[in-house]
């Protein structure tokens, strides 16, 4: 809960109560939950409330048996814990050494987000919402913060070795906040009301808390000391609550189990209760037995599996997310995936350090309510968006002894050591003043010097230090010169000018008005239009790209050599120059098969009865796929009277012929005049009789109604095979001349 922002004349009180003890209701982060309430404080945890002790456990995941030899991968559900099985879609993106599937999403830095488009990465920051300062107000991005705030346009105020902007306020302790205004730091404090305890009680200080209040007595188990209505968990079975001194625990009960043949009892890596498990298969995995089809997380993104002794480990990814108005994409400490969260449910913290700053090593999301220890003397909270430390007040060395730090203890002892002559006080070391003797001089880190070292600003009688990213600086908000590779944009130093601007040595410059991105100062220096309606042409924006381009994607390039024209938004030839066809987008020598060039020098596809043509006709046919001769044009199956296939080319027979083999006269299988006869020489390469058109057939042959010459003095099987094989030449012939017919 916040302080309000009335400052003036006022005092702050505020008031803490403990929560009542009630029976058979739980206490959760400050709410009162009844009993057997159950609730999800995050997608991976699963919590109830057992009488008045509050009782999570993590989320198991089952294995879903994926098949990742047929390319699918694990992937997690916006908002979810468990991973589900998905087909691999193409396109996936590496990010930072890790692989991202099309349509992921995922942070890439507390303050930008990044997808994966078709193997496209585009990273973009996190949206802040609208802001709107007031006359002379200024936009300005606090420590910690991705989004800007407003503040006032006067001086600014140094407190305790940090610059604050005018208007801007920060928090001193849960007790004290500070407001600067117009270069004076003004801070106030909490008072508490008087405090009366039972008889049962002792007066506490909680840490976090500003005030005193009255607890029931502390439990001691396992060597640790437990406040009242503290929880503490024995084992994965027994969770505790301390009530008033005594620890009262809850043993969680396992259901009756009976288990199939083949199977028997076992209790998994952290579980209570033990399941019914084929011992046949399992796998030993960092000291734990794993069982057949078990699922256990490796690491915040790693899930791996026991499949037949075997374990094998795969990286989940990320679905995409989508947040809802009012939420913020975050990535919660120890999760894989980033998750949306109620903006200001959640604190940034650097371990081990103070409010995330821009060189922020270590970054932890600390979940709304939550308390932790940062070293041995600092004990640290999340309330309200806002993480508070606590330290012990510790008396400050009289003047003219020394404070020294003692391993195990917060606060230092005083010794009696002369301090640097240059010190009128000095602290952690004689050398390192606090104050010093000369009051012209500057305090630089314990040092007192007559002017700033590089790489620091002066602030009243102070040296401070300048961002780690400035190379020297003028304040703590801007640089005036930054460390390599960064650059200087508008007193910050960036890694990247962004859109808008140029790289011009060591900072950024504006592009000019036409350029929405560019990498120079002038109208031909432009990357993208700032006019969507423009295209990008030879450096420019022109409202056309003219013969010889093509737009794409707002940029003009230049057609392929081939082409004398092409586009308007593709690379695909229109026309072509002389001695060459435009076939498919391409100026190529000549048609393939298949297709003619037309009159425009376009290539038309043939008949399909054509291998090649020189038209779109069925009779422009100048070659025919095999098995199809070609006959004046045509692609037919068979060449029909008078003619006989040569090459795939239908040849005439000799003028005696009715159908033929070949060209000569002892070639014909049939004879064009009727009274002539056939007189058989041999049989030909297909089995079809042929030979000679006589007027008189030879001795001792005669002419048969088949019109062919029979001999007298064959046997009865010859001539049977004979007058089979002259009445199957007759029958093909005809279906030739029918099929001939049809397709002329």
């Amino acid at each position: 809960m916040g302080v309000p922002r009335v400052w003036l004349g006022l005092v702050l009180v505020l008031e803490f109560a403990a929560l009542p003890h009630s029976e058979g209701a739980c206490v959760y982060q400050g709410s009162l939950l009844a009993d057997a309430t159950i609730w999800k404080p995050d997608s991976c945890q699963n919590c109830r409330c057992h009488g008045d002790i509050v009782i999570c456990k993590p989320a198991v995941c089952r294995n879903p048996q994926c098949a990742f030899e047929k390319g699918e991968v694990l992937q997690i559900a916006a908002n979810q814990c468990c991973p589900e099985c998905v087909s691999r879609t193409p396109g996936s993106c590496h990010h930072e050494k890790k692989i991202h599937e099309h349509g992921t999403e995922w942070t890439s830095s507390p303050c930008s987000v990044c997808s994966c488009t078709h193997g496209e990465v585009r990273c973009h920051p996190q949206p802040c919402l609208p802001l709107s300062c007031g006359h002379q107000e200024l936009a300005f991005i606090p420590e910690g913060s991705c989004c800007p705030i407003c503040v006032g346009p006067g001086k600014p105020c140094s407190h305790e070795g940090r610059v604050f902007r005018d208007g801007e306020d920060w928090r001193l302790s849960r007790c004290a906040r500070c407001v600067c205004r117009d270069g004076i730091a003004q801070c106030f404090t909490a008072q508490c009301h008087p405090l009366s305890c039972s008889q049962d009680e002792t007066v506490v200080r909680v840490p976090g808390r500003c005030c005193p209040q009255c607890s029931a007595r502390p439990c001691s188990a396992a060597g640790r000391v437990y406040e009242h209505g503290e929880q503490w968990s024995e084992n994965a079975c027994t969770t505790c609550v301390c009530d008033r001194g005594e620890a009262r625990c809850h043993k969680q009960a396992c259901p009756p189990l009976r288990c199939a043949k083949g199977q028997s009892r076992a209790r998994r890596h952290g579980q209570c209760c033990e399941e019914c498990v084929s011992p046949s298969g399992s796998c030993s995995y960092d000291g734990f037995v794993r069982y057949q089809d078990e699922m256990w997380k490796d690491s915040a993104c790693e899930f791996c599996m026991c499949d037949h002794g075997q374990v094998t480990c795969q990286t989940g990814e990320c679905a995409k997310v989508e947040c809802a108005q009012g939420e913020e994409l975050i990535h919660l400490d120890g999760k894989c995936c980033p998750e949306c969260i109620l903006r200001n449910g959640y604190c940034v913290y650097e371990e081990n350090g103070a409010l995330i700053s821009s060189n922020a090593g270590v970054v932890k999301h600390i979940p709304e309510g939550e308390m932790w220890e940062d070293g041995p003397c600092k004990l640290c909270e999340c309330q309200g968006a806002q993480v508070t430390c606590y330290e012990p007040s510790c008396q400050p060395c009289p003047v003219g002894t020394l404070a020294v730090e003692v391993k195990g203890q917060c606060c230092p002892d005083c010794t009696s050591a002369p301090c640097h002559p240059d010190c009128l006080t000095c602290s952690h070391s004689p050398d390192h003043c606090d104050l010093c003797q000369d009051p012209t001089k500057l305090l630089q880190n314990g040092s007192c010097v007559r002017s700033c070292d590089l790489g620091f600003y002066r602030a009243g009688s102070l040296c401070l230090a300048c961002q780690p990213q400035c190379s020297t600086c003028t304040s703590r908000l801007e640089c005036a010169t930054c460390h390599p590779p960064l650059l200087m944009w508008h007193g910050q130093c960036v890694s990247t000018c962004g859109d808008g601007f140029y790289q011009d040595h060591h900072s950024c410059a504006v592009c000019h008005e036409s350029c929405a991105s560019c990498w120079g100062p002038t109208e031909k220096h432009c990357l993208t239009c700032r006019d969507p309606h423009l295209v990008l042409r030879d450096g420019g924006c022109d409202s056309s790209c003219g013969q010889g381009f093509y737009n794409w994607q707002g940029a003009c390039h230049a057609c392929d050599q081939s082409c004398k024209s092409c586009g308007p938004s593709s690379p695909r030839c229109l026309t072509c120059t002389e001695k060459t066809v435009l076939h498919d987008g391409k100026c190529v020598s000549k048609c393939p098969g298949g297709y003619y060039a037309d009159a425009t020098g376009r290539c038309k596809a043939c008949h399909d009865s054509c291998a090649s043509c020189f038209g779109p006709m069925v009779s422009h046919c100048t070659a025919c796929s095999p098995h199809r001769p070609l006959h004046q044009g045509y692609c037919l199956p068979h060449c029909g009277e008078g003619f006989f296939p040569d090459q795939g080319v239908c040849k005439a027979c000799h003028s005696s012929c009715l159908t033929c083999v070949g060209p000569e006269p002892s070639h014909c299988t049939g004879c064009r005049k009727p009274e002539e006869g056939l007189q058989v020489g041999q049989l030909s390469g297909g089995g079809i009789p042929s030979g000679k058109c006589l007027s008189q057939c030879r001795v001792q042959f005669y002419l048969e109604s088949t019109g062919l010459c029979e001999g007298q003095n064959l046997d009865f099987y010859q001539n049977l095979e004979v007058i089979l094989a002259i009445a199957l030449a007759h029958y093909l012939q005809r279906i030739d001349a029918i099929l001939y017919n049809l397709t002329r």
